[in-house]
């Protein structure tokens, strides 16, 4: 995978596009700001709370270990940020729809 620069001078590996994928991914721990999880390929991803549809009435730290659906909003950042919400995963298929012609 061809490499990118981090914060401070650092390079990361960047994954290949996976903007507007979904997937079932990992929780693998709760922050105050939202959700680390994994994706299939090992790719890490954070669901803001904004973006989790169980924030703030949900238990977060009983979601760490469970496999939620999720999409990915932005793959240029590390973490890959990524959504739960239904309305986000709607409109990511219809990107990947109208991309598939």
């Amino acid at each position: 995978m061809p490499k990118a620069s981090g914060a401070l001078g650092t390079s990361r590996t960047v994954p290949p596009s996976i903007l507007h994928q979904e997937d079932d991914v990992r929780v693998v721990a709760a922050r105050p700001w939202g959700l680390d999880v994994v994706l299939p390929d090992g790719t890490a991803g954070l669901i803001d709370s904004a973006k989790d549809p169980n924030w703030p009435d949900g238990d977060q730290e009983a979601a760490v270990g469970t496999v939620i659906r999720a999409v990915v909003l932005d793959d240029e950042r590390d973490p890959v940020r990524m959504s739960a919400l239904d309305s986000d995963r709607a409109i990511a298929g219809s990107i990947r729809e109208a991309a598939e012609g």
